[in-house]
């Protein structure tokens, strides 16, 4: 049983990303979300006002949802025409086919072969942008249609010269040819027997795969299309440099050829060989000591530069600096708001150096005293 509250609530928390479709089982519209940030924040502020009430009616498998649902299956031979819909499969379809396109690299389209991969990868993202969209519910359609209506296209993509690619052709082939063949699908529900009394009736529902197997096609279809999109950004984002636009995967590769590159990974070397001679000798309770012990000395060093005494001073000096340091910056003696707020901040900081170095020295004396008494 799902809940209208709790549909909701995920829907304002990860709603852009299909989080309240793999709560209710529909599985392919939260992929479909995820991949286009929500329907281009468009889609998830329809569904926040409009939509998910009759989401969650369908998942509890409510009557009068899949009444409407058959009945429109009767009475029409396949299911309408819907602009909205046919929008929004020509929109993800171009947005899918511009992210494929521009993730391989550019080198690739001055050579045939590479550019044929280009376009025909172009046209399969293409051709799926179309069925995500258009089988959304009862509807059905062979993959085959619109991939075959991306490759009547894909001329468009492979041979432009020149020109930009002509992904709005190839998108509208696409979804023009599914339309064509768009169907009713009959498995879209399952029918559910139940026995009351002497009688049996059925019952229908809506199929839901496992909650598992949802976040797994969710999960592989969302590495594919970060994998994707990353892809393209590395290979198309641009920087400044001196008034000069560059691309970013350009300077990247070029920082891996520097010469402090090479430096850093020799200072990293050299530092792991040693880390590695230390654990050998001493083990990780070695390491961590070490590490501590650091720690340690970084924050007696910052104490001593605030206290602005020598590390060297004894621990009745760094009590006579603590006192006349503390008359010195402490608020009550500012009028001014300015000049008493920077006292604040400097009678704190003092504090606390003088209670690190006291409570350090206090802790490493007994340190000590129990090393000269038990020396074993």
């Amino acid at each position: 049983m799902k809940h209208t509250g709790f549909a909701y609530f995920f829907a304002l928390i990860g709603g852009l990303f299909g989080l309240h479709h793999l709560y209710l089982g529909r599985t392919q519209h939260a992929l479909l979300w995820f991949t286009t940030f929500g329907g281009f924040g468009i889609g998830i502020l329809y569904e926040l006002l409009f939509s998910i009430k009759k989401y969650v009616r369908e998942a509890n498998s409510d009557n009068i949802i899949l009444d409407e649902y058959e009945k429109k299956m009767q009475e029409q031979k396949s299911p309408a025409f819907e602009f909205i819909r046919f929008c929004g499969q020509y929109i993800t379809a171009l947005f899918y086919g511009v992210i494929t396109y521009y993730a391989f690299p550019d080198t690739w389209l001055q050579k045939t072969y590479p550019s044929l991969i280009i376009g025909l990868s172009s046209a399969f993202a293409i051709a799926l942008g179309t069925q995500l969209v258009g089988t959304l519910g009862p509807r059905r359609c062979s993959f085959i249609w619109p991939l075959l209506g991306a490759l009547l296209g894909a001329p468009f993509l492979i041979w432009n010269g020149d020109a930009s690619p002509s992904f709005n052709i190839v998108a509208f082939f696409s979804c023009c040819i599914f339309e064509w063949k768009i169907d009713w699908d009959k498995e879209y529900f399952s029918t559910k027997v139940e026995k009351e009394t002497s009688l049996s009736s059925k019952k229908k529902e809506r199929k839901r795969r496992h909650i598992i197997k949802r976040c797994l096609i969710l999960g592989f279809g969302a590495c594919i299309f970060c994998t994707i999109l990353t892809s393209t950004i590395y290979q198309n984002l641009q920087v400044d440099i001196n008034g000069e636009r560059v691309k970013i995967k350009d300077v990247i590769a070029n920082f891996f050829k520097s010469q402090e590159y090479i430096q850093l990974c020799q200072q990293l070397s050299s530092v792991v060989q040693q880390l590695y001679a230390f654990y050998l000798q001493f083990g990780f309770k070695g390491i961590w000591t070490q590490i501590w012990a650091a720690l340690d000395y970084e924050s007696d060093k910052q104490a001593f530069e605030v206290l602005g005494i020598d590390p060297k001073a004894s621990q009745k000096a760094i009590e006579i600096q603590c006192r006349t340091l503390s008359r010195k910056w402490h608020p009550d003696r500012y009028r001014d708001p300015e000049a008493k707020q920077e006292a604040e901040i400097k009678f704190m900081n003092i504090q606390q150096a003088c209670n690190r170095l006291s409570t350090e020295r206090k802790r490493r004396h007994e340190i000590n005293t129990q090393k000269r008494e038990n020396p074993n």
